[in-house]
């Protein structure tokens, strides 16, 4: 679930989560539960594309695990992101620079406590909300945030769909 709340035209707030109840204690108590804040910029004055958004948030579960997080506990069961290692419910700061070039296109640099990404997001059909995103995985939590040679770059990819 989601909720956004516009603070002005350009910028807006949002609390959500990728799982937030359950019935059980075997899966992602609290995974991915967020809020972060918004703020979009015109690169021109003639107020079309390319759009600037810069967000900035906290978040927990999947977007915690990295080395830098706190406020943890174990409200709701603990994280929930493994069976057999219950860790605590962690918060974490995550946030992401995109340049969105037209409907169709953008770029972005991300930080999700667990990685550094930079990549582009494509959404190829103007009647399907399909959006499939691939990025670089530059360097990750393991090796406190050391940039990666470029044989040890992992790529990343996503498929999305709307409704």
């Amino acid at each position: 679930f989601r909720v956004d709340k516009s603070l002005s035209n350009k910028s807006g707030m949002a609390f959500g989560a990728e799982q937030l109840l359950h019935f059980d204690g075997l899966t992602d108590t609290g995974r991915d539960i967020y809020f972060s804040v918004s703020k979009g910029w015109w690169s021109n004055e003639s107020k079309t594309f390319p759009i600037n958004v810069a967000t900035f948030g906290f978040g927990t579960g999947k977007l915690a695990e990295g080395n830098i997080k706190g406020f943890c506990s174990d409200l709701l069961g603990g994280s929930g992101t493994e069976v057999f290692n219950q860790r605590s419910l962690c918060w974490a700061p995550i946030f992401s620079l995109a340049r969105v070039h037209s409907s169709k296109l953008s770029t972005f640099f991300e930080y999700n406590s667990k990685w550094f990404l930079i990549g582009s997001s494509i959404a190829p059909l103007d009647n399907v909300p399909i959006r499939g995103t691939f990025a670089l995985q530059l360097s990750d939590h393991i090796d406190n945030y050391k940039l990666k040679n470029f044989d040890e770059l992992k790529w990343v990819f996503r498929l999305s769909l709307g409704f």
